[in-house]
């Protein structure tokens, strides 16, 4: 039996306003006809007269369906798993399979594990990891191979000049944005002293670095910067360390940690209204966290709000997979996109093997005819057209490193039994 499955192949897992100092606002397609030939190949280990519209493209993926950022897996599995279908539905000269594996977290090797089983059934791109401490232990594993790696999720500022080649890329923006957002978000909210809690690891280092930059370019104090390390459950003494000078505001940046840091704050009588929180955290508490109420806290996220409609098709997804409904869509428009780009990439290339990817993947996302589902993007291609596809989570628009250059942040708050209601999304342009 093929390790690679189809768009809907189930898992098995446990389980706009802008705020002020954020900047707000060709290529020939080789798709030919049926009874034409490629001349180059198809780069899918086919011979090289196949017809272009027999292109077959295999991809892995290595997202959390154990660990720390556990809670993110679903939607991103989900988001992979819809674009896949709508892929293959479009009947567009390529066919996409996937082959999902187990990113774990820092503390484990699972990553490494996973992209060596990926690298032997001979995949052409990665959609993942979901940790930027993951994907940055994996990363040299992966582009080293030729293989395209594209993450929904990283936010480290490091991938940005990380020497790659070339094949790195994601549709998640830095966190240089995320900082900005937050910082602003707390300043806005008028805190002149904030204190903050954050992981020590290269997502809550660099985090801390970006809003700690913003928040004193507001006049804001951090007055307690206390660190912990990852899967840490005993915040007693970190959470006394945060509160002992009395901040307006505490910010804390970690995966589900916050479960056993809440607890503590709660303890203490802490007001939650005075809590922010970023993506790593958000949706880690739910509805079904009674031992604690976290209503008042406010997350950023980023990322566009999925629409009514893109949330109702994972929805349908995951039932007809027989998966739990999702209790949060995190990164599941950037992980659809990102499936997405990398299909577009191949057809306009003409192959499906992972320079052709690389060569082709900023070109799909910029600086042609705007087009907004793989099936028109896909029609275009097959005109001759250069597309610029735009994205469900937003422009995606690749610069040279890789990066979104233009992205939304959107922010959410916690209402009382911790269900959560969006707020505002923010748009900043890194170009700028």
């Amino acid at each position: 039996m093929s390790v690679f499955s189809k768009a809907t192949a189930s898992r098995s897992r446990p389980l706009k306003s802008a705020l002020g100092g954020i900047a707000v606002l060709g290529i020939s397609a080789l798709v030919l006809s049926g009874c034409a030939a490629s001349e180059s190949g198809n780069g899918d280990g086919g011979d090289s007269g196949a017809a272009a519209e027999d292109l077959t493209l295999n991809l892995g993926t290595i997202l959390p369906q154990t660990g720390t950022l556990a809670v993110l897996g679903p939607p991103e599995f989900a988001g992979v798993d819809l674009a896949l279908q709508d892929i293959n539905d479009a009947g567009a000269g390529i066919t996409v399979n996937v082959s999902h594996k187990d990113s774990g977290d820092t503390t484990t090797d699972l990553a490494t594990q996973s992209v060596t089983a990926l690298l032997s059934e001979g995949v052409s791109a990665i959609v993942g990891a979901a940790s930027s401490g993951v994907s940055l232990s994996v990363i040299d594993q992966v582009t080293g191979a030729g293989v395209v790696q594209v993450s929904p999720a990283n936010t480290s500022p490091a991938f940005s000049t990380y020497e790659d080649d070339g094949y790195y890329f994601r549709t998640a923006p830095s966190d240089v944005l995320q900082g900005q957002v937050v910082g602003q978000k707390i300043a806005s909210d008028g805190a002149t002293t904030v204190s903050i809690l954050y992981a020590n690891n290269d997502y809550g280092i660099g985090l801390n670095e970006n809003v700690t930059a913003t928040l004193e370019e507001q006049g804001v104090e951090v007055v307690a910067a206390v660190t912990f390390d990852e899967a840490t459950t005993d915040f007693a003494g970190a959470v006394t360390d945060v509160l002992a000078p009395n901040p307006d505001a505490v910010l804390m940046i970690s995966y589900d940690e916050i479960r056993s840091a809440a607890e503590q704050f709660a303890s203490r009588g802490f007001d939650f209204s005075k809590l922010y929180g970023v993506d790593g955290n958000y949706g880690v508490i739910t509805e079904s966290d009674t031992n604690v109420d976290i209503a008042g806290a406010q997350f950023t996220n980023p990322g566009v709000q999925a629409s009514d409609e893109f949330q109702q098709r994972l929805q349908d997804l995951v039932k007809e997979q027989g998966e739990d409904p999702l209790t949060v869509f995190s990164y599941g428009p950037e992980s659809y996109d990102a499936t997405t780009l990398l299909a577009l990439a191949a057809l306009a290339g003409g192959a499906t093997d992972g320079q052709t990817i690389r060569d082709n993947l900023q070109d799909v996302s910029a600086g042609g005819e705007k087009c907004e589902s793989f099936a028109d993007c896909a029609e275009l291609l097959a005109d001759g057209e250069d597309i610029d596809y735009e994205g469900i989570s937003g422009p995606v628009t690749f610069d040279e490193n890789g990066d979104p250059s233009q992205a939304y942040v959107s922010i959410y708050q916690y209402q009382t039994g911790n269900k959560t209601e969006y707020v505002d999304s923010v748009f900043g342009d890194l170009t700028e």
